[in-house]
Formats: structure tokens, sequence, C-alpha cells
């Protein structure tokens, strides 16, 4: 079978794996496919394989249908998401059209809406969860149900749920057939790659999908396994980015990978994401002296109020503290920030937006509280979306308060990045050179929000 793995072209660069489904944000920087490099180590076995990535790439439809056009494949696999979904399914449409093969999509999206995809487009196969098992059956030629997938049977949706107790044991993407230096790791711009060590969270903040997407039972891969893999990818780059939904959420987990980079002297730098209670000094030295030199916190409000409505069980000083050790490690920090939450007021904006000053992250994103379809926010306020949801973004405010999130966002950025005292700490950290290209991106994103509505 010839199979073609796509991230669809959109207007702007956009992000699509996993959990992530935005457009870039500050750092403008796009992910490497990690899904689709997955799905191609074990499709290409049997199967000839492309992955076109057309955001990294830059291509417009009409160039990605005439590179598949030269390819001819049996079947099209494409990411999509809820902020691009539309022009997703235009792409996949015209690509059925021009080409007449089978195609499938994944992503939270598409498991979400998997029946309506199917009896509203002329998809033939939407991926639930997981995209390797359906891909996997998919591609093997066995008849019968799909497991993982919905499809159209005699004119109606049939969905086979997916395989249980499902075990992470992958191979080593495949990276050879991606451009690398198209991606750029922030603040350092070099090239990277993504690796997962588990999927799944047991937390379940409201406004999150992974608990619907990934599950709330964490399924951890082998230290061993991941190691193989770090090894490998060693050969092409030198930075890597753990994208794991909770990359610290076992502390002697995260110690003896640490432990075994050391002792095996990868010499590779990382970044990871954290829960602010689950990160002490004792796992940041370590995690510093095997290469992490930035961690990403959710610390999502400076309201425990807000943090208390939204089920995110953190509190303030918790996110004071993470900050602090993390510093104290010689570690970049990064804090996630989300304005807009149900039960916001202006007090809690402004207790936010002082708070993203008083813990003082090296580098901090705002986004606007978004109900993304499969989280329980989602849930919670669905009917009373305006038709046109599927606009939904990290800067769509579907609240109707009677003040202005969206401005807030800008009041929060401009007032944590143009504060004298930051810009110093950014002089003394990377130097004058680096500190251009920073601004050069941070001036872009800022101005995007005057650009786009």
């Amino acid at each position: 079978m010839k199979i073609a793995l796509l991230n669809p072209p959109y207007p702007y660069k956009v992000v699509r794996e996993g959990r992530c489904q935005h457009e870039t944000a500050i750092w403008d920087s796009i992910y490497p496919p990690l899904s689709l490099a997955t799905l191609a180590s074990f499709l290409r076995e049997e199967h000839a394989v492309i992955l076109i990535d057309a955001i990294a790439e830059g291509l417009a439809p009409e160039a990605v249908l005439g590179r598949l056009s030269e390819f001819r494949p049996d079947l099209v696999i494409a990411s999509i998401s809820t902020p691009t979904v539309n022009e997703d399914l235009k792409v996949l449409q015209q690509v059925k059209a021009r080409i007449g093969c089978r195609t499938a999509a994944f992503g939270v999206h598409a498991t979400y809406f998997a029946q309506d995809l199917i009896r509203e487009t002329d998809l033939d196969f939407v991926f639930l969860n997981d995209p390797e098992f359906a891909a996997l059956h998919l591609a093997s030629g066995a008849s019968g149900p799909v497991p993982g997938a919905v499809y159209r049977d005699k004119g109606g949706a049939v969905r086979v749920p997916p395989p249980q107790d499902k075990d992470l044991h992958f191979k080593v993407p495949a990276w050879d057939l991606v451009d690398l230096s198209r991606y750029k790791i922030p603040i350092k711009r070099k090239s990277y790659v993504l690796v997962s060590t588990a999927r799944g969270c047991p937390f379940n903040c409201t406004f999150c999908v992974v608990p619907y997407y990934s599950g709330r039972k964490v399924r951890f891969r082998e230290v061993e396994e991941v190691m193989d893999e770090l090894r490998a990818v060693s050969r092409y780059v030198d930075q890597v980015f753990f994208h794991t939904d909770l990359f610290t959420f076992r502390k002697d987990y995260v110690m003896r990978l640490c432990r075994e980079m050391i002792r095996q002297g990868l010499r590779l730098e990382w970044i990871c994401n954290s829960r602010v209670d689950t990160f002490d000094r004792e796992m940041a030295d370590l995690m510093k002296k095997s290469g992490c030199w930035m961690v990403s916190f959710g610390i999502e409000s400076g309201s425990q109020e807000i943090l208390d409505r939204c089920d995110k069980k953190i509190t303030l000083e918790q996110s004071r503290r993470a900050v602090a050790v993390a510093r104290q490690a010689g570690l970049i920090s990064i804090g996630h920030f989300v304005l807009g939450f149900p039960g916001e007021t202006r007090e809690t904006l402004r207790q936010t937006i002082h708070f993203s000053r008083e813990v003082n992250p090296d580098f901090v994103e705002f986004y606007i509280a978004t109900p993304f379809p499969g989280s329980r926010l989602f849930e919670s306020m669905k009917t009373e979306l305006p038709q046109d949801w599927r606009k939904i973004r990290y800067d769509y405010d579907p609240y109707r308060y009677p003040f202005d999130l969206a401005k807030a966002r800008r009041r929060a950025y401009l007032g944590f990045y143009l504060r004298p005292a930051k810009m110093a700490s950014y002089l003394r950290l990377f130097g004058l050179k680096k500190i251009f290209g920073l601004g050069l991106s941070a001036v872009r994103f800022l101005y995007s929000f005057a650009g786009r509505k």
C-alpha cells in the first residue's frame, strides 16, 4: 500500500500534536510532527510511506495536492485540530476529489466528533484516541471491523472502540522522513525532536483534553525503550522536548531516566513540562545535571478561587515554590497562565496578572480559557456556544464577560515583558545576539493580536 501522512496546510503557523492545537505563540515555534513520524515508523515496514508537513514546509493546498498526485497514495492519514478543522476538511475533500484515495483523520477533535465527521463529510475513517492501532489494522488489509476507528459501512457510521490496556511500545519515529532543520527549539533556535515518555494524566482539570483523549491512567514507556530512542535521535539533533502530558508525574521514573542519561553520556539538552506540585529540588538538580535547561509550569491563575473552580488542585504557594526551585537549580522557567475561566472577574484577572510578575518565571505565556471539545469546560458550556464554535482557539472569547479578555491578555503580555528589570535579566541570561532574535519573534506575536480577529 502507498500511504501519505499529512499535517495539512493552514494560512498561519499552527501546532497539531496531541493535546496541543494552537497557533504559534510568542516563540514562533512549530513542533516536529511526532504522531506522524511515529505512524511512519510502523507503517513503512511493509508499505511505501511519505510524510508531508505542510506547516513546516509552508505549502499551500495546491502544492500539497501536487505532491500527493505525484505519489498517488492509496490512503492519506491527516492530523486535524479544532481551530483548523474547516480548512483541514476542505483539503481532505480536495485530496479525495483529485486523487480518489481513501482518507482518514485523527486527533482530539477527530475523536470527539468522529461519527459526525463520517456522517457529514466524505472521510472514510476517523481514528479514535491513539491512532497507531487503527492505522496498522487498516494498512494490514485485514477485513472486518477496524478497532479504534469510526468508518462508513453501508451508508452508516460504524464505531469500534480502541483496544483496552494498550501498552506503549514504540519504534523510533521516522525522523529521516522529516527535514528537521525546519523546526527550532525555543530560545536556542536549534533543531530538535519531540520524545514522549508516557501518555495520559491522572488529574482532571476542567479545561484540559488529555483525560478524554489519552486517558487518566498514565501509560509509561520503559526507561530502556526511551533510552534507545534518545540514542537514535542523537544522530540527528542535540535538543529534545519531552512532549509528555505530565513528564514529572512520577519522581522515581524521572530520576531513573536522568541517571541513565548521565551514565550513558548522552550529550543531549532537553526541556519538559511539569505541574508545580510534582517538582522538587532533588529532581530539579538531577534534571539539570542530565541536560535539562528549561521547564514549563501550568500555573494558570493568580486566584486560588479560580484554581479551585477549574479543579487544578494546586496552590499559589506551590507555584511560587516551583519557580523558585527551578531558578535555584539553574533552570529557565516558563509559566503558563489562563484568563477567562468561568467565574473570572476584573479582580481575579488583576490577581493573575499581578501574580505572574510576583512569581516572575523567566518567560510567560497567556491564553484565553478555551472550551476545546473533549474538555469538561466544553461539556459545561457547549449549548451556549455560538454556531461558529469551530473558530475556537486561544484568542477566542465566548464568555460574554463585561470586560475584554483579549485586551487583558495584551496588557498582561506587555506588562510582564516590558519591565526594565525583566529586559535586563534577558541581556544577562542570553546576551545581545540572542535577544535580538527573541525580540523579533515577540514583536511579530504581539502585532498579530491587532492583525487577526
